[in-house]
């Protein structure tokens, strides 16, 4: 039967390597010669040590690492992938055995078994585009539980035990149990702690500025758990558990997963060899050591998925209101009618293009439009084609501004404005006569005008910001302009000229 206890140093070292590793993985074809020694070699480090670091073989299976390992290295690949880590993880399973002396068809019955066990867990959790699973999800989190931490466990043992009734070899209860938990706990504590770990986030966790931090955090769970666990009669395990929390907050999901790793080696090799807060070193007792261990493994697992669950959640809903608020934003910035940008919008972007002109001594021109009559129009047709008239009017002016610097606004009731960043007076007062023009072509009634249609007035100004000049004068100047159009009749356009004045 395979040893299964897995020691600080191992588990630590292989699977703290699981980032560098991961990206040195990522540049390997699956047919090649390195991609089989990469994983040949992991897989080799892991099985050897499941079986090193434990005296008692007949309880040994506390946790088998291995098959949780390559678990999760095969939800993050395609399938067409799957045969070399099959064959890599074969081979490397019946050398780890050899190793410590089982014979040879026993080596071979135990790789075949771990090989069912993975095929099948990966078989039925696997995505079809390679994405590894989002266990946070509680969906996700019972197929995996289901499939892969209990299914897949009991397929592996009754096909171990079908193969030895085949051979008439005794087995006992407890052997068969010893595996199937042992597999179980594997599954279920290795594979969500690889899946946790993102190469990215343990990139940026070893960043300057972040690193003594996380080495910090790193160093001082193992050495807690060391201290914990080699204290022999003294229950303080809970000691661990808030500074896992601060791991959690600290690290993050990646971080957190290695310290779990951390204080998971020395809690085996210490409770294996009778240590610890959980060494029941009575007779008969030791089993229920392995078992309150497990369920302390699993217990740390829950707590770093729920509080990274929480986590996630808060910055999904943080995001969630901060986009919010910047879509109030922007829509505060239109208006409602028109879908143009409303005065409020209108000021901030005048404040800008004046301060840009006045650095760049560019020209800025603004053309400012009332719709004749209005008050007319909407007494005449009511107030809801009144809005549908300032739409109209609206869409002739956006089409109209040409260049993405110029902003179209209503500028209040039914006026609006078009600020021209750097275009000159003949420029502006041009583009209103177009638009003078497209209204008129527009053809829209306006029974209460002399000419049956509508009509629009439009005032021009160009002013080049500078130290005599204030803002404000740009607006008084088109808005003098524009007074001037409608007293001379409507329907025109005027520009102000400083030297008409």
């Amino acid at each position: 039967m395979q040893n299964s206890s897995l020691g600080s140093n191992l588990h630590a070292g292989t699977l703290v390597q699981g980032s560098p590793l991961a990206r040195a993985l990522a540049r390997f074809r699956p047919d090649s010669t390195s991609h089989f020694t990469f994983v040949f070699l992991l897989y080799l480090v892991v099985s050897w040590g499941g079986n090193a670091l434990t005296r008692t073989p007949a309880v040994a299976d506390i946790i088998w690492p291995a098959n949780g390992l390559l678990l999760a290295f095969l939800l993050r690949l395609p399938r067409r992938c799957w045969p070399v880590y099959l064959l890599a993880s074969i081979v490397a399973n019946v050398l780890a055995h050899s190793y410590f002396h089982f014979p040879m068809s026993q080596s071979i019955l135990f790789s075949a078994g771990n090989t069912v066990e993975v095929l099948v867990a990966a078989s039925l959790l696997s995505n079809q585009d390679a994405t590894k699973p989002d266990l946070a999800k509680i969906r996700t989190l019972v197929r995996f539980v289901l499939f892969g931490v209990l299914l897949a466990p009991v397929a592996s043992s009754a096909f171990i035990e079908f193969i030895l009734i085949a051979q008439r070899t005794p087995t006992t209860f407890l052997s068969v149990t010893t595996w199937f938990i042992g597999d179980v706990m594997g599954i279920a504590v290795v594979t969500p702690l690889v899946l946790a770990i993102d190469k990215d986030e343990v990139v940026a966790l070893f960043k300057s500025g972040k690193r003594a931090e996380t080495v910090s955090i790193l160093i001082g769970l193992g050495l807690l758990s060391t201290l914990v666990f080699a204290m022999d009669g003294l229950p303080v395990d809970f000691l661990l558990i808030p500074a896992l929390l601060l791991a959690i907050f600290r690290l993050g999901s990646s971080g957190s997963a290695i310290g779990i790793i951390l204080i998971a080696g020395p809690a085996v090799y210490m409770t294996e060899r009778s240590h610890g807060a959980f060494a029941l070193v009575r007779a008969g007792m030791f089993v229920h050591s392995i078992f309150i261990l497990q369920c302390f493994l699993c217990v740390a697992l829950i707590l770093l998925y729920s509080v990274n669950s929480a986590l996630k959640e808060r910055d999904r809903l943080q995001q969630a209101v901060t986009a919010a608020f910047y879509e109030a934003d922007a829509n505060a910035g239109l208006d409602h009618i028109t879908g143009l940008a409303n005065r409020r919008a209108f000021d901030k972007q005048l404040s800008r293009e004046w301060q840009r002109a006045f650095r760049e001594r560019l020209n800025l021109s603004l053309l400012m439009i009332d719709v004749d009559r209005f008050k007319l129009f909407n007494d005449h047709y009511g107030h809801p084609a009144g809005d549908e008239c300032l739409r109209t009017v609206a869409s002739i002016l956006a089409r109209s501004a040409l260049r993405a610097t110029d902003l179209v606004a209503r500028y209040g009731g039914e006026e609006f404005a078009i600020l021209l960043p750097g275009a000159s007076l003949n420029m502006a007062s041009l583009l209103a006569e177009r638009i003078r023009l497209s209204v008129i072509e527009s053809r829209l009634p306006h029974a209460a005008d002399p000419q049956g249609i509508l009509t629009i007035s439009a005032g021009v100004a160009t002013v080049q910001p500078s130290n005599g000049i204030e803002l404000a004068t740009l607006v008084e100047r088109a808005d003098r302009a524009l007074y001037e159009a409608k007293n001379a009749g409507r329907d025109r356009v005027e520009s102000w000229k400083e030297a008409d004045r």
